[in-house]
């Protein structure tokens, strides 16, 4: 006998709160709210699952690239604002892979009360064993995405972004 949906089924949730919340509801948002979700959090844990056995957050993976592709230390700032991260949540995550000996962190000489971050041989040697496969494994999760499906995507998710930020903007 087949399984009746249920709380678990987005398209249940979206039906039970269309009949709650009536006319002034829009159930298209809660359908893309959900999914949204649990697509971040199923990638999130294909991320973690990949990065266990080398000791690593998907938070220090992203400080790395990041601090990998940019053209010269970064400030605590600047790297929050390239990883969508406050600053005050990213110390400790920098204080990982400082400890990993990752990355160093140096006294900014232009404003001495903040410091520059930036990757280590050890860090770089890392990214160059690490990113090939990372790449190869980014590929096999979203195997039923087309290339243009790809851009599509990444462009809605760029968008939805710049509303959320420009909503927040407005709205203490």
């Amino acid at each position: 006998m087949a399984e009746q949906p249920g709380f678990q089924d987005v398209d249940w949730q979206v039906a039970r709160a269309a009949d709650e919340h009536g006319a002034e509801f829009d159930p298209d948002l809660l359908k893309l709210t959900l999914t949204l979700y649990r697509a971040m959090a199923a990638f999130d844990r294909a991320g973690t699952a990949e990065l266990a056995p080398h000791g690593l957050t998907v938070s220090q993976l992203n400080i790395l690239t990041v601090l990998h592709r940019a053209d010269r230390p970064l400030n605590m700032g600047e790297l929050a604002q390239a990883i969508s991260v406050r600053p005050a949540n990213l110390t400790s995550v920098v204080d990982g892979l400082v400890a990993r000996s990752y990355v160093e962190r140096r006294v900014n000489p232009g404003d001495r009360r903040s410091f520059l971050v930036a990757n280590t041989e050890a860090g770089e040697r890392f990214l160059a064993e690490f990113l090939p496969s990372h790449w190869r494994y980014l590929d096999a999760i979203a195997w039923q995405l087309s290339g243009d499906d790809r851009r599509t995507l990444t462009a809605l998710l760029a968008k939805l972004r710049a509303s959320i930020e420009s909503a927040q903007a407005v709205t203490p």
